[in-house]
Protein backbone atom coordinates (compact mmCIF):
# COMPACT_ATOMS: atom_id res chain seq x y z
CA UNK A 1 0.00 0.00 0.00
CA UNK A 2 1.08 3.11 -0.81
CA UNK A 3 -0.71 7.33 -0.02
CA UNK A 4 -1.97 8.77 -2.78
CA UNK A 5 -0.01 12.25 -1.98
CA UNK A 6 3.45 9.76 -1.85
CA UNK A 7 2.58 8.16 -5.05
CA UNK A 8 1.72 11.47 -6.90
CA UNK A 9 5.02 12.78 -5.44
CA UNK A 10 6.77 10.24 -7.61
CA UNK A 11 5.26 11.37 -10.60
CA UNK A 12 6.51 13.96 -12.83
CA UNK A 13 4.16 17.71 -12.26
CA UNK A 14 3.55 17.74 -16.06
CA UNK A 15 2.73 13.63 -16.61
CA UNK A 16 0.20 14.02 -13.61
CA UNK A 17 -2.74 15.10 -15.59
CA UNK A 18 -2.15 11.80 -17.37
CA UNK A 19 -2.00 9.76 -14.43
CA UNK A 20 -5.22 10.88 -13.36
CA UNK A 21 -6.97 10.54 -16.71
CA UNK A 22 -5.29 7.12 -16.44
CA UNK A 23 -6.90 6.14 -13.11
CA UNK A 24 -10.46 7.86 -14.02
CA UNK A 25 -10.63 5.58 -17.52
CA UNK A 26 -9.45 2.50 -15.36
CA UNK A 27 -12.29 3.14 -12.44
CA UNK A 28 -15.02 5.53 -14.63
CA UNK A 29 -14.69 5.11 -18.76
CA UNK A 30 -18.45 6.72 -18.60
CA UNK A 31 -16.73 9.56 -18.02
CA UNK A 32 -14.40 10.30 -20.89
CA UNK A 33 -11.65 11.68 -19.00
CA UNK A 34 -9.60 12.74 -21.85
CA UNK A 35 -12.31 14.94 -22.83
CA UNK A 36 -12.69 16.49 -19.39
CA UNK A 37 -11.32 19.97 -18.20
CA UNK A 38 -8.16 18.96 -15.37
CA UNK A 39 -10.36 20.80 -12.39
CA UNK A 40 -13.16 18.26 -13.45
CA UNK A 41 -10.53 15.64 -13.33
CA UNK A 42 -9.03 16.37 -10.07
CA UNK A 43 -13.06 16.30 -8.47
CA UNK A 44 -14.10 13.03 -10.18
CA UNK A 45 -10.33 11.49 -8.65
CA UNK A 46 -10.78 12.48 -5.24
CA UNK A 47 -14.64 10.79 -5.60
CA UNK A 48 -13.41 7.94 -6.87
CA UNK A 49 -11.13 7.22 -4.04
CA UNK A 50 -13.72 8.26 -1.57
CA UNK A 51 -15.95 5.16 -3.33
CA UNK A 52 -12.46 2.77 -3.35
CA UNK A 53 -12.51 3.58 0.30
CA UNK A 54 -16.03 2.50 0.63
CA UNK A 55 -16.13 -0.54 -1.25
CA UNK A 56 -11.94 -1.84 0.54
CA UNK A 57 -10.48 -0.82 -2.18
CA UNK A 58 -8.82 1.65 -0.41
CA UNK A 59 -8.13 3.04 3.05
CA UNK A 60 -8.36 6.92 3.59
CA UNK A 61 -5.61 8.16 6.30
CA UNK A 62 -7.14 11.49 7.37
CA UNK A 63 -7.39 13.92 4.19
CA UNK A 64 -4.98 11.11 2.17
CA UNK A 65 -5.83 7.62 1.07
CA UNK A 66 -3.96 4.17 0.39
CA UNK A 67 -3.90 2.50 -2.43
CA UNK A 68 -2.58 -0.86 -3.74
CA UNK A 69 -1.06 -1.70 -6.88
CA UNK A 70 -4.29 -3.11 -8.41
CA UNK A 71 -6.46 -0.02 -8.49
CA UNK A 72 -3.34 1.85 -10.43
CA UNK A 73 -3.41 1.59 -14.37
CA UNK A 74 -0.67 -0.88 -15.04
CA UNK A 75 1.91 1.64 -16.48
CA UNK A 76 2.19 3.11 -13.06
CA UNK A 77 2.24 0.16 -10.64
CA UNK A 78 5.33 -0.68 -10.67
CA UNK A 79 5.92 2.89 -8.11
CA UNK A 80 4.36 1.17 -5.00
Amino acid sequence: MIRWSELEAQIPLDELPAFHRAFLELHRPELEAQTLPLRRVQQYVVQTLHTLAQSGQARQVGEDFEVSSEVLPSAYRGLV
